[in-house]
């Protein structure tokens, strides 16, 4: 049990690099009411805990110039509580792009819904989002995939639809 958790959870020949808060891909991004919260910050501590020493936080946010394995991820859609105690379910959408001194070896989307509507807390459910999304981001790291339809902006903020 004890050289189980010494493993790092993810295949890759050294830590891969992420940003120690992940950013959005733009300012259209996010409410005002998602922006005061720190779920971006949590999603990037979470997945460099979970990931048992396989992911560190990169010593640059700018993770293109950097050397060895890099996981540049992007909130590319996020919703949540910001009409009273009802306002529909939370989620949140990152893409993601794995390189290896430069070179594209993987690349995903993931999103993640919350299913309570009735919650007063901006914040919260976020955070729960965030602490899926980072289960989601260490299972793909361990079978990394090229998805051929990929491009930062597939899901911008304004082409999806609440409900979808």
């Amino acid at each position: 049990m004890l050289t189980m958790l010494a493993t790092p959870a993810v295949a890759a020949d050294g830590p891969v690099q992420i940003a120690s808060t992940i950013p959005y891909l733009n300012e259209q991004v996010g409410s005002a009411n998602v922006r005061q919260c720190d779920w971006n910050a949590r999603l990037s501590a979470m997945i460099i805990e979970r990931s048992r020493g396989g992911v560190v936080a990169a010593a640059q946010e700018d993770l293109s110039s950097l050397p060895g394995t890099t996981l540049t991820i992007k909130i590319t859609r996020a919703h949540t509580a910001g009409g009273g105690s009802v306002s529909g379910p939370k989620w949140g959408r990152i893409r993601m792009e794995l390189r290896e001194d430069g070179v594209v070896t993987g690349n995903h989307s993931v999103r993640r819904v919350s299913n309570r509507p009735f919650t007063l807390s901006a914040c919260g459910p976020l955070d729960k989002i965030a602490d899926a999304l980072a289960d989601d981001v260490i299972a793909w790291l361990r079978k990394p995939a090229i998805d051929p339809n990929f491009a930062w902006d597939a899901d911008l903020e304004t082409a999806e639809s609440a409900a979808d």
